[in-house]
């Protein structure tokens, strides 16, 4: 029978069956519960404005005031408070994802729920993009069969998959992306995506410094794998380094101010960066030019190392005209600032200082993931060996960095540990056998050993005192500035960690606020918390402040309480409110505490 012979249009389409449709109908309602028990806290919280981090109220901010009509350059936040510096370290590229969204949902929802879905939803999509970007660079390095292990270690690593929950709008998430893409271009072998791999770490500076050091490391082993290869990959480095230098200098002039391009900066993409990053890129792409290998393979790799030598004593001598590239981010801060707030910020802490669950809850993976990478490039063979290389290299400094230097980083190693594992995991499959792969696959991954260890070390640690953490959601829900909301416009002066919450609930302006650069207004109001009511008075009157508000199971008030027993904090911790401070009526399940300033 011919396929005309066979259809006949006016023949009725076969009837689903009743038991087949409802079925459908209940996998579909089974889906939607799920996921409304899934996300339905999520979006309570986010409605709330009941936002993870700081930061992240942060962002919203600074997004809503840039939709709002504020400048591309101008990132200052005009609310901070009339002290000098307003200007926060962020850029306009972290921005994106989430002004994109929320352009949408402020038009479909209006301004104040279409805020709300922007956040919520930017997260997730940004997620889906970091997964599928992990994803395609474990099947890079480890080979179809990495496929479904790199779904597996990419999704569900705590320490990563936390940066891509409902109201995560801070920037972090998308620095993970950005490393993600960077090792993909790195394992994809091709000069097309390497050159995609140096923009990616291009812009990964540009959004923030705290993957600095990782990313020096992707760039070194780069260099060096030019060196010892040669002409096999000249054209990956060549491509690779080009984009790196001219993507840098890109992200400076489209982020920094004209006016701003001559300051020394330490803490964001300034001139030094973008200026011994273009230098260093175009040195090593012009080297890639010349004729190395006719010398002979032991020859041309003592050129290039010679080359190599000599590039970077160019760049290295650049320190001595921007010698702020070396200097520490948090150097401005004043040290009383330093004792009592810096050092009690978790993710500005090495891991060290925590708890021994909290380190094994995070270390173990990249440990292992580190050690299953040691044995797979003893194991690898020429070019692939160098990627090999390239894992173990970025899992053991990631980590490093993230126990000994700053916590946020426990992120940039879980990415690093998740892809590599997977292709491995890729790799034993093919090769090995699927038994050999799925013990792999028990023993490395982001969940069990990690989940073992900190419970087992959990058992024998000392429970938290009282907010030794923070004081939860009645400090920092749009509910629990409501009576604040409502006052007339003024000047707050409050601990550091509500100021962007107030910022992004009320009209208000703020002293302090959660940002190294914001030194002289969170000293301020520090030292008016410190200082004894009567002192504290004259210093309120001097600042023009209008309000003075505490969250009452804040982990600040305890601090400056210690630090200052006879301190306006004690007075107010304890309920003994000075002549000249007014209470404000807290409304129902608010933890936040206002006072109006009676000065007259």
């Amino acid at each position: 029978m011919s396929l005309a012979e066979s259809s006949n249009p006016t023949e009725p389409a076969p009837k689903t069956s009743p038991v087949r449709l409802l079925f459908r109908l209940i996998l579909i309602g089974a889906i939607l519960f799920a996921t409304y028990q899934l996300l339905g806290p999520y979006w309570t919280r986010v409605s709330a404005w009941n936002l993870t981090d700081n930061d992240d109220a942060m962002r919203v901010l600074q997004v809503r005031d840039w939709l709002a009509g504020q400048a591309w350059f101008d990132v200052s936040q005009h609310r901070f408070t009339e002290h000098p510096i307003s200007n926060i370290h962020w850029s306009r590229i972290a921005d994106l994802p989430l002004a994109v969204t929320m352009l949408i949902t402020n038009l479909m929802l209006g301004q104040p729920l279409g805020e709300k879905v922007a956040a919520f939803l930017t997260p997730m999509w940004l997620g889906v993009i970091y997964v599928i970007i992990g994803t395609k660079a474990s099947v890079g390095l480890g080979g179809k069969k990495a496929f479904l292990p790199a779904i597996f270690l990419i999704t569900c690593a705590p320490a990563v998959l936390t940066y891509f929950l409902p109201g995560r709008v801070d920037h972090h998430g998308l620095q993970l992306i950005f490393l993600a893409t960077a090792l993909w271009g790195l394992v994809a072998g091709s000069h097309k995506m390497a050159a995609v791999s140096g923009i990616a770490i291009a812009l990964g500076i540009g959004v923030g410094l705290e993957a600095l050091p990782l990313q020096i490391v992707l760039i070194g082993w780069v260099a060096m794998r030019w060196a010892l290869r040669g002409e096999i990959v000249q054209r990956e480095t060549r491509w690779f380094a080009a984009s790196l230098g001219i993507g840098l200098a890109l992200c400076f002039v489209a982020t920094v101010p004209e006016a701003k391009w001559a300051a020394p900066v330490n803490d964001a993409i300034g001139r030094g960066h973008a200026a011994l990053g273009l230098l260093g890129g175009v040195l090593l792409a012009l080297a890639t030019f010349l004729p190395t290998a006719r010398l002979g393979p032991k020859a041309g790799i003592v050129a290039r190392l010679v080359l190599l030598t000599v590039i970077a004593g160019v760049v290295l001598s650049g320190v001595r005209v921007f010698p702020e590239v070396i200097v520490p981010p948090y150097n401005q801060i004043d040290p009383l600032l330093k004792r009592l707030w810096l050092n009690n910020v978790t993710e500005a802490a090495p891991m060290m200082k925590a708890k021994l669950s909290g380190i094994l809850a995070f270390a173990l993976f990249p440990i292992l993931a580190g050690i299953a990478s040691v044995v797979a490039l003893l194991w690898a063979k020429d070019k692939e060996r160098d990627l090999w290389i390239l894992a173990a290299l970025t899992i053991f400094i990631s980590a490093a960095l993230a126990v000994f230097w700053q916590g946020r980083s426990a992120g940039l190693a879980t990415t690093v540990s998740g892809i590599m594992t997977a292709a491995l995991i890729g790799k034993l499959i093919e090769q090995v056998n699927l038994r050999t792969a799925l013990i792999v696959a028990v023993i490395v991954n982001p969940i069990i050993p990690g989940l073992v260890g900190s419970k087992v070390a959990e058992y024998f640690e000392p429970k938290n005192s009282k907010f030794t953490t923070g004081g939860g959601a009645g400090c920092y829900t749009e509910r629990a500035f409501s009576a604040l909301k409502v006052q007339v416009p003024g000047l707050v002066v409050a601990p550091i960690d509500m100021g962007a919450r107030i910022l992004l609930t009320t009209p208000h302006r703020v002293l302090a606020v959660p940002y190294h650069r914001n030194n002289t207004g969170n000293l301020a109001a520090y030292r008016l918390f410190l200082a004894r009511p009567d002192v504290a008075k004259a210093m309120a009157k001097d600042l023009g402040a209008s309000y003075v508000a505490i969250c009452t199971k804040s982990a600040e008030v305890a601090i400056l309480s210690r630090e200052s027993p006879k301190g306006l904090m004690v007075e107010l911790r304890d309920g003994r409110i000075p002549a000249w401070l007014t209470p404000i009526e807290k409304p129902k399940g608010s933890d936040v505490q206002a006072y109006k300033v009676n000065l007259d």
